[in-house]
């Protein structure tokens, strides 16, 4: 995956304090706080000039399986209602309209449980793009003002190594 390619940064509200801090050290980023929030950002964007973007979820994870949280929802392909979301997301062609390459999990070990792994590639199957976790707690210091840090890419690890 290249660093030159841009991201796209959506944080959810109760982590972007913890990843950020006081200071924005994110130039641009969005929040959603729930999957309905995510669908109406994501269609917001369709409205600008495409261009390859990775999309970067961040959040807390889950304490007990290391999912990832957009507020109150937590990304689990064994969820009916989450695993629809995501088929929604593929089959009117959000991400790809987007020109969407890649989509990461950004929280706290979000690849080390089987939970966790199995959602990565549910996603990736689900959307047909590399998915990604991390394999490590993240902390302010992964992040430069355009978002995820590429000197960090080692942490990260890809729904197709799971197999």
């Amino acid at each position: 995956m290249s660093d030159r390619v841009a991201s796209l940064n959506i944080v959810s509200p109760d982590a972007e304090g913890l990843y950020f801090g006081a200071v924005a050290r994110c130039a641009v980023r969005h929040r959603a706080n729930s999957l309905r929030d995510l669908r109406a950002l994501l269609e917001r964007q369709l409205d600008g000039p495409p261009s390859a973007i990775i999309l970067d979820l961040m959040g807390h994870s889950t304490r007990d399986h290391h999912l990832l949280r957009l507020g109150d929802d937590r990304i689990d392909m064994l969820d009916s209602s989450v695993a629809h979301f995501f088929r929604s997301l593929a089959h009117d062609q959000v991400l790809s309209r987007l020109e969407v390459v890649a989509l990461r999990l950004l929280g706290c070990e979000t690849a080390v449980s089987p939970c966790g792994k199995r959602t990565l590639r549910l996603l990736a199957s689900t959307l047909r793009i590399p998915v990604f976790g991390t394999l490590k707690p993240l902390m302010k210091s992964h992040y430069n003002k355009l978002g995820f840090d590429p000197a960090f890419a080692q942490i990260l690890v890809e729904a197709s190594e799971f197999v």
